[in-house]
C-alpha cells in the first residue's frame, strides 16, 4: 500500500502518533487550502483511524471532542482549529507542538537515576492546574454545562522546546448533558483515576485533581504511585488510594510540597482541593517560598539551557 502523502488538502510531513482511535500527523496546507482564522503553515492533522469510520458511536466521540476543543482558547491547552469531512475521512486540525510528551520526560529522568528538579516539577504542575482550572470554569452549550477531562495523565500533557506546558486529548471528556459515557463505564488511564471513578460513580471535576495530584507525586518522587501488571490490579490500589509521603522518596522536597499532594489525593473528594486554582495558588506560593521562578524559565534544566 503506497504511503499517503496528502489529506484533506494539506501535505503530510510525517506520522507523529497512533492511538486507540485516532492517528496524528504533522502537516502543511497546500496553497489552495481553505484554512481557520490563526491557522498557522505547521500544524496537525489528526484523523479517525479508518477502521473506526463507519461506526457511529466512534465518529460521534471524535466528531464531539473537535467541537468541545475548538471552543476552548488558553495558552495551557493544545488548540483545535477544526473538523471536518475529507471524503471518508474524520479529520482534526490542531496546533502543532514541538517536543515530547510528560510522560517521555518523566521516564527519560527516571532512565537516568535522576529526579526532575522540584522547580522545574512545580511550575509543570502550575500550568497543569491553570488549564484545568479553565475547562472546569468553562460553560459549554446553551445550558452551560461544565467540563470534566477525564484521561488527565503525562502522556496527555505536551512539553514543547520553547518551554510550553499544554494539556491535550479531550477524547474521553465529560461534559455534563452533551457528551457523556455509559454510567459505571471506565474511561481513562486507570493508573491515574480517582477512587471513585473505578468504583463506577459520578464523577466531577475534583477527578481531574486526582488525576494531577498523582502527576505531582509521581514528578517530586521519580516513582509510579499506582503500577501494576493487570487493569484489576491497579483498579485495586486506586480504590484502596494508600499514597505515601512525598518525603518517603524524595527527602528533599518541603513540607508543603508534600501537604499539597496529600490534599490532592485524598480518596474523599469532599477533603480534596475542590478546584484547580486553589491547588494552582498553593504551587505558587511554594515556588515562592523556595526562591524558584513561577515562569519558563522554571523549566531551563529540561529544555537544555
Amino acid at each position: 500500500m503506497a504511503q499517503e502523502t496528502e489529506l484533506g488538502g494539506y501535505q503530510l510531513v510525517g506520522r507523529l502518533a497512533v492511538g486507540g482511535m485516532a492517528e496524528v500527523y504533522q502537516a502543511r496546507p497546500r496553497p489552495s487550502t481553505q484554512r481557520s482564522p490563526g491557522e498557522p503553515d505547521d500544524i496537525v492533522i489528526k484523523r479517525l483511524l479508518p477502521s473506526y469510520r463507519n461506526d457511529a458511536a466512534w465518529v460521534k466521540q471524535f466528531v464531539d471532542e473537535a467541537k468541545l476543543t475548538v471552543r476552548l482558547r488558553h495558552p495551557n491547552i493544545v488548540r483545535t482549529y477544526r473538523c471536518f469531512k475529507a471524503g471518508s475521512d474524520y479529520l482534526m486540525v490542531q496546533e502543532l507542538v514541538s517536543g515530547r510528551t510528560l510522560q517521555y520526560m518523566m521516564d527519560a529522568f527516571k532512565q537516568a537515576g535522576q529526579l526532575m528538579p522540584l522547580s522545574a516539577s512545580t511550575y509543570i504542575g502550575i500550568c497543569l492546574m491553570k488549564a484545568l482550572d479553565y475547562i472546569h470554569r468553562a460553560k459549554v452549550g446553551e445550558g452551560g454545562a461544565t467540563i470534566v477531562h477525564r484521561d488527565v495523565n503525562p502522556a496527555n500533557v505536551l512539553l514543547s522546546v520553547a518551554g510550553d506546558v499544554k494539556l491535550t486529548d479531550f477524547g474521553v471528556a465529560e461534559v455534563e448533558g452533551i457528551m457523556r459515557g455509559d454510567q459505571g463505564a471506565l474511561r481513562g488511564t486507570i493508573s491515574y483515576m480517582s477512587p471513585e471513578a473505578v468504583l463506577g460513580q459520578a464523577v466531577d471535576h475534583r477527578a481531574d485533581i486526582f488525576a494531577a495530584g498523582i502527576i505531582l507525586w509521581e514528578l517530586f518522587t521519580g516513582q509510579r504511585l499506582f503500577p501494576g501488571n493487570s487493569e484489576m490490579e491497579m483498579m485495586h490500589k486506586v480504590r484502596d488510594c494508600r499514597v505515601p509521603s512525598v518525603q518517603v522518596h524524595n527527602h528533599e522536597a518541603p513540607d508543603m510540597a508534600v501537604a499539597i499532594v496529600r490534599k490532592a489525593t485524598l480518596a474523599d473528594r469532599g477533603l480534596r482541593f475542590q478546584t484547580a486554582a486553589e491547588v494552582a495558588k498553593a504551587l505558587e506560593v511554594l515556588a515562592r517560598r523556595n526562591g524558584w521562578p513561577t515562569t519558563v524559565d522554571a523549566l531551563t534544566p529540561l529544555l537544555g539551557g
